[in-house]
């Protein structure tokens, strides 16, 4: 995920970053560029629990909101902003602090921008629908809010407003369908490390995954295969996550082998083989999820195994900085999203380099 705190150049003058730093958000989120508001724009923290997710329109173009967010004299702001055209998503403010937005519902609400004006012919796209679906998926599953329209609302919707956004060309049926459609699925994922996997079988990625496709469903598929001999391990250090030629001839390779039609597509029948395949050839790694202030002796064994592999010489059982910096080194030397996290596809790359 991309996460820029970086100077931002808008309409010829800098922003800079602000001082604290933002933690990033949770790896099942979409891709978000992040251009801060003014400091003016938004208060630091929150007086209430988040509970609500308001859609807004613009009334113009996305940079004549970035423009109106980073004037001090606006008191404006939204926490995002969904473009138009491809549906590239924008943060202004932290989810974290209040943006103003929605006047007395700022403090329990997340503020959302969608680029809309008809005047000047920027019309709502399947693009823009599609990825604000996913951003209020997200968005729920993080706070635990119901994805009905109680709380999923308009600015027009809110109490103490004078705003009449969305309004008559935002489809609401089509938007809050694809909600509903990509709630399931990033749910179930996010439970799971952001990786959507067999039920109860982590190790595994769900069915459904065909040539071309990039993922970290993909990645863990790779590293399932490279674990079982199938693909070389050195062969995915470069990059894992990107469905090429070498994944479709060792899943294929994989499929003659256990007697599958070698169609080269990750349906049900190969996913279930290949859970069968990796339960009968067990590894020592630990067999759950960790991350940082986790205890436990899982948490010692992980430590022994990047000892073993070079990456650390303490075991404590402590799940801290030292532990999560050799992990990332480790997902960093595999070609893995380097977070320091221990989820699926870091525990199958750690168990192939186990053999």
């Amino acid at each position: 995920m991309r996460w820029f705190l970086s100077i931002a150049i808008v309409l010829g003058f800098a922003v800079a970053a602000p001082a604290r730093v933002l933690a990033a958000p949770p790896p099942y989120y979409p891709t978000v560029d992040w251009i801060p508001a003014a400091r003016g724009n938004y208060d630091v923290g929150r007086s209430a629990a988040i509970t609500t997710i308001v859609i807004h329109e613009t009334g113009g173009s996305y940079m004549s909101a970035i423009h109106w967010f980073q004037n001090p004299a606006s008191l404006t702001s939204a926490h995002y902003l969904v473009k138009a055209w491809d549906g590239g998503i924008i943060q202004f403010v932290a989810e974290s602090d209040t943006a103003y937005h929605a006047r007395s519902a700022n403090p329990y609400t997340i503020g959302i921008e969608h680029e809309f004006d008809w005047r000047y012919g920027i019309w709502h796209t399947e693009a823009q629908y599609r990825a604000s679906a996913q951003l209020v998926c997200a968005i729920a599953h993080r706070y635990n809010i119901p994805l009905d329209r109680d709380h999923i609302v308009g600015h027009n919707e809110l109490p103490d407003n004078n705003h009449s956004d969305p309004g008559p060309y935002w489809n609401w049926s089509h938007y809050m369908s694809l909600v509903h459609a990509c709630a399931e699925p990033r749910a179930q994922a996010a439970s799971r490390g952001g990786i959507n996997t067999l039920p109860d079988q982590e190790y595994v990625p769900a069915s459904g995954i065909e040539p071309g496709a990039v993922s970290d469903e993909v990645a863990l598929l790779q590293w399932d295969l490279a674990y079982l001999g199938y693909l070389s391990p050195d062969d995915l250090s470069a990059g894992s996550g990107r469905f090429g030629d070498l994944t479709l001839a060792g899943l294929t390779a994989y499929q003659e082998a256990n007697g599958l039609p070698p169609t080269g597509f990750y349906g049900d029948q190969t996913a279930e083989t290949l859970s069968q395949s990796i339960i009968a050839a067990p590894s020592s790694v630990p067999a759950v999820d960790l991350a940082a202030g986790d205890e436990s002796g899982d948490v010692a064994n992980l430590q022994t195994m990047l000892g073993q592999l070079g990456y650390m010489d303490l075991v404590t059982g402590y799940y801290g900085d030292i532990t999560a910096s050799a992990v990332a080194r480790f997902e960093q030397d595999n070609g893995i999203d380097s977070d320091g996290w221990y989820g699926p596809v870091t525990r199958m790359a750690l168990a192939t380099r186990a053999r």
